[in-house]
This record gives structure tokens, sequence and C-alpha cells, in this order.
């Protein structure tokens, strides 16, 4: 048991890693001075890197040993964590980060079939279950943590936290751990395998995110797409002809796996919807801080958590197709329940369709991982998890970009409507001339801030009044001889402005959340598909003469 615990602190703080971070981002960019599309890249640079190295990290894992390589990850994991937390430049924080991302690649996938091994077959349901759950605190702890460190320390301490886990997991798994293989693989390296694989997915999610600065359509981002197509067809071409492939293709052909590894994929664009688009919806409607959203958002992580412990003995007793497939359903419902928020929601109402998707993701997830494990050759089990891991991550990275994407363009007609109404209304108004045209800028440039997500600079009443103080001030300055009339104009428009703003702003708002309605509808109509693929990835049991027997359906 101390040795599982010592395989799960690491799989916990490279998980942990992923969020914790996002909570000290704004205070970063304030230490360094940087402005928000700089910053993001502490995020997209480590998301990138654990993409890209988790296949290649797997296989090698399976030929040179998955112990060796799981104490070099923690190694290099705290090593890199400490100089994210020394680092004097954004720059070097960055590259950092890249580099920690890469360590995390080097944990994750190994973590699997390092657990497995300690446990007899019967008990793979349930170490599964636990593994998920662990998943779910490190994702659940994450914003907490972090938001805790941020504030009452710094948001170096962020980084620092991982070294004393990192010390502690790698102390147990050197002393107790033993090392396992895949005892069919060769030791000579598929370089060009490796080559082609990393940088089809380099490709490929650099693509996606770079979406939401150049747009789909922009040349730069349709040819990284096409770079990541080039680089999958020479990396098919390579292992169909290589001796020793890095990736067996006959895995491929296993359709339990290819089940398991699509329905992860749909569980991450779920996920998205609920941590993502949600909290940016916490942020611009509910005014919450960014705190307040993060732990607001943990209820769907403690949910997934305390179902991920009863979904896996429960997946292996009754196969995880029908689990997979249910939980699937329940996040689509919990997705498109999220369009019927409104600015006005309580936040009991967003709790419990939180509560609603983590049910969902814990049902699913355990279940879909369990399968992609027991339906493939035992020694295959780390390229397996490299495989599963980088459909999820996949997943999430794909998720966000067409939510951005979705949520921009429905948000665009949705305030372009509300702006032309509020407008109208302006101009209806007794206010002065020089006061409506301010006012009108003032909607016209929160249509913008919110299209930028900037939800802490959206218009409000006080700034308004604010940028009234600063025309009045201007005029007595011309005019000083008419400072009494002057003030008494400007009183009279700041009583018409406040009462004009309640009907102003509700307008608004309210078709912000029909944008966000549009978008969560729409997203839960794409997860539908993977309702259906999930009742592929596991074997069909029936009962012979009172056993339960399973049944290959590939």
């Amino acid at each position: 048991m101390l040795t599982f615990i010592g395989i799960i602190l690491g799989y916990f703080i490279a998980l942990l890693d992923t969020t914790i971070v996002n909570i000290a981002l704004p205070k970063t960019a304030e230490y360094f001075n940087r402005d928000v599309s700089d910053i993001s890249w502490i995020m997209n640079g480590y998301n990138i890197a654990f993409a890209v190295l988790m296949l290649t990290a797997s296989r090698i894992a399976d030929q040179f040993g998955r112990k060796k390589l799981f104490l070099i990850g923690l190694i290099l994991f705290a090593s890199t964590s400490f100089l994210c937390g020394i680092a004097s430049t954004l720059d070097l924080l960055i590259l950092f980060r890249v580099l920690q991302g890469l360590s995390a690649a080097i944990i994750v996938p190994v973590t699997i079939p390092l657990a497995i091994q300690l446990f007899p077959k019967e008990k793979h349901g349930a170490v599964l279950g636990i593994w998920g759950a662990i998943a779910g605190v490190a994702s659940a702890s994450g914003p907490a943590l972090g938001g805790i460190l941020t504030e009452y320390f710094n948001w170096q301490s962020v980084y620092f936290v991982n070294l004393p886990i990192a010390i502690v997991s790698f102390i147990i798994s050197y002393l107790f751990l033993q090392e396992s293989y895949d005892k069919t693989a060769s030791k000579s390296m598929d370089f060009a395998g490796m080559l082609t694989i990393s940088a089809a997915i380099f490709c490929f999610t650099l693509g996606l995110i770079e979406t939401s600065d150049h747009g789909w359509g922009s040349f730069y981002v349709l040819a990284l797409f096409a770079g990541s197509l080039l680089s999958l067809a020479l990396f098919i071409v390579v292992e169909r002809r290589s001796k020793d492939p890095m990736l067996p293709l006959s895995l491929m052909r296993i359709s339990t796996f290819n089940a398991s590894s699509a329905g992860l994929f749909f569980t991450s664009i779920g996920t998205a919807a609920g941590g993502f688009l949600l909290a940016f919806f916490l942020m611009s409607l509910r005014d919450m801080s960014v705190l307040e959203a993060g732990m607001t958002i943990i209820a769907s992580s403690l949910t997934a958590t305390v179902f991920s412990v009863v979904s896996g003995p429960m997946s292996e007793k009754i196969g995880g197709r029908f689990l997979a497939s249910i939980g699937l359903a329940i996040i689509t419902a919990a997705v498109y329940l999220f369009g019927s928020l409104d600015a006005d929601s309580s936040r009991f109402e967003v709790v419990w369709r939180l509560c609603l998707l983590g049910a969902g993701l814990g049902i699913s997830v355990v279940p879909l991982f369990g399968s992609a494990v027991n339906n493939i050759p035992a020694d295959k089990l780390g390229i397996v998890s490299g495989v599963t891991n980088v459909a999820r991550t996949l997943g999430m990275v794909v998720g966000v970009a067409l939510l951005a994407t979705m949520l921009s363009s429905n948000m665009k007609n949705e305030l372009s409507t509300a702006s032309d109404k509020a407008i109208q209304t302006v101009q209806a108004s007794t206010l002065d001339a020089s006061m409506k045209d301010g006012l009108i800028t003032s909607i016209q440039s929160m249509n913008n801030e919110a299209l930028e997500g900037n939800a802490q600079q959206k218009m409000t009443l006080e700034k308004v009044l604010e940028q009234v103080d600063q025309r009045e001030k201007e005029v007595i300055d011309q005019a000083p001889s008419q400072t009494q009339e002057t003030k008494a104009a400007f009183d009279q428009n700041r009583e018409d402005i406040a009462q004009l703003w309640p009907s102003i702003n509700a307008e608004i708002r309210s078709y912000m959340a029909k944008g966000f309605s549009s978008t969560f509808h729409l997203v839960s109509f794409l997860l539908i598909p993977g309702i259906f693929i999930a009742l592929f990835s596991d074997q069909r049991r029936q009962k012979v003469k009172g056993e339960t027997k399973a049944v290959i359906t590939h």
C-alpha cells in the first residue's frame, strides 16, 4: 500500500500543476508587467509539452523500465518546479514550464501500469477507481490551493509546493517499487516514429491554441493542421514498415480500445465546458472573482471523485460499456442544463448542475480507462496508458478551442443586438448630446471587452459616473465662470444615468446569457456521438449458467 501511495503522489502533483498555476496567472502578470497573451503561455507551454511527449515517454518506459522513467520524471519535475519558482523573467518561466510539462508527460502515463502491477486482476477496478478519484482531487484542490498560496504567500509558492510531495514520492518509489517492462518490446529505438508522432501532436495542439488569436481559417493555423496531418500520415507509414514500432498498429484494430480512447476524448470536451466556459460565465455574469469561480467549480471535481471510487469496482463486475455510456449521457445533459442558467441564477442552481457533471465524469472516465486496460495485452499497458492520456489531453485542448470560437461567434451576435437596443434607450433619454455620446461609447467598449474575455474590465455604473466626473472637470476648467450651471447640469445627467442604468445593464446581461446558453446547447449536441461510441468501449457480457461470460467484440 505504501508503494501505491508513492505512485499516486507523483501522479497527483503532475495533474495538480495543470490547474494550480492558472489562478496565479494575474499575480504573475503583475509581477512581470506583461499582458494576458504573454502570460497565457505559462499554461499553453505546459499543455503542449505534456501532450507531445506522452506517447514517446510511454514507449521508452515500456522498453527500458517504467520505474526508471517514473523516478527520472520525478527528479525533473521537482527541479523544474524549483526553477519556475526562482525564474527572474517571464521568458525563463515559460521555458521552465515547458520542461515541467515534459516531466509530467514522463510521470503520468506510467502510473497506471505501475499501480496495476501491485494488485491482482480482480482488484484492478478498485485501483482504477482510486486512480480516477485522485485525478478528481487534484483538479478540485488546484484552484483552491493555488488561490490560498497566492493570497497568503506569493505566486512562486504554487511551484514550490511540488517539492516536498515529489521528494516523498521519489523516496518511497525508489525503495519499494518493483521494475516492470513490456517484455515483448525490443531495445531498439523507433526514432522516426517518435519524431513524426510528436510533430503531429505538436502541430495539432499549437494550431488549436492559436485559433483564439489567428482564427480557424488563417494561413498559419491551417498550415499547422496540414503539418499535423502530414506528420500523422508519415507516422503510419513509418510504423507499418518498422520491425519494432513504438505504437503497434495492431492496437488500432482493437475496437474496444479505439472506442475507449474516443470516449475519453468526449469526456474531456465536457470537462472543458464545465471548467473553462462555466468559469467565464461566473466571472462575466455572476461577477465572481477568479478564486470564487474556482471554489464553485470544485463541486464537479469533488462529485467526480466520489463516483470514481464506486464506478471502478462496479465496472469490473458488470462491464464498463453501459456505465461509460450512461456517464457520457449525464455529462451531455449537464452541459445542456448549463444553458438554462442566466445572470440571476443562484449559486445553488450552478452547483447542482456541476454536481451532475461530476457524477457523469466519475461514472464514465474510470470504466473507459478500465476498458482500455482490460482489453489489450498486459505487456502493452504502458503505451496504451500513453494513448488514452493523450486522447484525454487533446480532448481538453480541442474543447477549449471550440468553446472559445463558438462563444465568440454567439456573443458577437447577441451583444450586437443588445448594444443596438441599449443605444436606442440612451438616444431616447433626456441626457444632453455629449453625455449620450459618452454613454454610447461606453456601451460599445463593454461589448468589445466582453468578447475579449476581460470580465474584470466590464462597464459598471461606477465607471460610467467616473467618466461623467472627468467630463465635468474638463468643462469647468474650460469655463470656470459657469461652474454653478455646469454642476447643476451634470448632477441632472448623473441622476438620469442612474435611472437608465438598470434597464441598460439588464438588457446587455440578458443577451450575454443568451450567448452562453447557445454555446452550452451546441456543445451538448456535439457530445451525443460519445454516448453511442462508449457502448463499444468494452466487451459484451452474457450470463452463462450463473456465471458472467465476456464476448469479445473486436
